[in-house]
């Protein structure tokens, strides 16, 4: 398979949102349910999950987060939590969404769940996938293990080779094999602008420490929740499922054989447990 045919039938289109030109790309037609990536991604990284929830009867909508992938930057941006919040509520404005569900990857469900703090009435039901956010900076780079792929990650923003992004795109994955050469190819040009790599640097910098996702910030969601965790994810079970727990409707499945890209690993089971949740779940 290629992203080509995996995104086959895709609408693949640039949408203003306050004023920053923003890549999207939608699949399908139905109630709709929006993607957001990790750090340093874009919206290729859900290739292998918009067709089978367009399949579902859904719209499948994908977009590049502020800065990201093909995405207009915001000069006078730092690139914080609440930043990327505020364009994607933005993206939903300009997509005439009212409301949506959201499944967030990383920093994207970091992202999703700031942007559902804010505007409870923009969302029905929120997925998130190795969710960024539950622990902080320092606690997250004091397991050697995080730190070590931190830094290795790292080294596709200062040069982006394809040695590197593929180095980068192994790390997330429990079997660093299964990286395909074609993603390797697109993340590698779309580092190579010196403008994209200055926002990564940025994105890494941000001072998050008001947004992380807390208990107490957790309880505040009256949302459906679907934590998806990879059975060797860098964050903890136990950080996970205390998430969970401050969740008054949340739930956790654990995918086994994956790491922090279960969507991309495991796509049969992600997309079977996406559709089940937002099928079955009342909002």
């Amino acid at each position: 398979m290629s992203l080509w045919t995996d995104l086959l039938g895709a609408e693949v289109r640039y949408v203003t949102a306050a004023g920053t030109p923003t890549r999207v790309a939608c699949l399908g037609a139905g109630p709709p349910v929006v993607l957001l990536h990790g750090r340093g991604g874009h919206l290729e990284t859900f290739a292998r999950n918009l067709p089978h929830l367009a399949a579902a009867g859904r719209r499948a909508i994908a977009f590049d987060l502020l800065g990201h992938g093909l995405t207009a930057r915001r000069p006078q941006s730092r690139y914080t939590v609440e930043d990327l919040a505020d364009h994607a509520l933005s993206v939903l404005d300009a997509l005439g969404l009212a409301e949506a569900d959201l499944v967030g990857q990383s920093l994207g469900g970091w992202t999703a769940v700031q942007l559902t703090l804010r505007a409870p009435e923009r969302v029905r039901r929120l997925a998130l996938i190795e969710p960024a956010g539950l622990q902080s900076e320092s606690e997250r780079l004091a397991d050697a293990t995080v730190r070590a792929a931190y830094e290795k990650g790292g080294r596709a923003y200062a040069e982006p080779t394809p040695e590197a992004v593929r180095t980068r795109l192994a790390g997330l994955l429990a079997d660093p094999e299964d990286v395909d050469p074609e993603l390797v190819e697109v993340r590698t040009a779309l580092y190579l602008p010196e403008e994209a790599r200055e926002v990564h640097r940025l994105v890494r910098a941000a001072d998050n420490g008001r947004f992380l996702l807390t208990p107490q910030r957790l309880a505040g969601l009256d949302v459906p929740v679907l934590f998806l965790r990879g059975e060797h994810g860098h964050t903890p079970a136990t950080v996970v499922e205390a998430a969970r727990a401050a969740i008054p409707r949340a739930r956790l499945l654990t995918i086994p054989g994956a790491k922090q890209w279960p969507q991309y690993e495991r796509p049969a089971l992600v997309n079977t447990a996406l559709i089940d949740f937002l099928s079955k779940e009342n909002p």
